[in-house]
């Protein structure tokens, strides 16, 4: 097949996936080539998570964290997220780029420097969270994970995404969702 024959291939093919809804599908089980920019994973979600006294001796609550992030088949990774965190009733707000994540069935693990914040000492830190997507529906099974941000050096935040650790910590999703798609080719 001509090479003009392929991309007349793939052309009509995006478009009906693109058509139909699958286009994360189909980006989740995109082929990698050299130099191919296709996306192999992708992240996302808007988590809200209240927790009382009992757990951490004080009121937490995530409301929300929200991210997006992909990467792409050479291994870089693009997104942004924000952070709104609420403890003992004083709110402090957080966000950056995703620089780094894994994702492995339906977790996935994520994490970016600290670009904009409510407290000025945090900016320039690293953070860093894990969820995991347990499917969708009115009424799912097991509703879908998360942690809530880790913060400390950059060089914490792409161990923590290398090295894919087990939760200290992980809480079911009680408003929003996530979405896991992919396998990621680094950490």
């Amino acid at each position: 097949m001509s090479k003009l024959a392929r991309i007349a291939v793939a052309s009509a093919l995006a478009a009906v996936v693109a058509g139909s809804g699958l286009a994360g599908a189909a980006a989740s089980a995109s082929v990698s080539r050299p130099g191919d920019d296709s996306v192999v994973a992708s992240v996302d979600g808007s988590t809200y998570v209240l927790l009382g006294p009992s757990v951490f001796g004080v009121t937490v609550q995530q409301d929300p964290l929200a991210y997006n992030a992909i990467e792409l088949a050479d291994g870089t990774v693009h997104g942004q997220w924000r952070y709104d965190l609420w403890q003992a009733g004083q709110e402090t707000t957080f966000s950056g780029n995703v620089t780094c994540m894994t994702v492995s069935g339906n977790r996935a693990w994520v994490g970016g420097p600290i670009t904009e914040s409510s407290d000025p000492t945090q900016i320039g830190m690293g953070a860093w969270w894990q969820v995991a997507d347990n499917g969708t529906g009115r009424h799912p099974v097991v509703p879908d994970r998360t942690t809530f941000v880790g913060m400390g050096t950059i060089a914490q935040t792409l161990a923590y995404c290398a090295t894919a650790p087990a939760p200290h910590f992980i809480f079911d999703v009680q408003l929003g969702g996530v979405h896991v798609a992919g396998a990621t080719t680094s950490g």
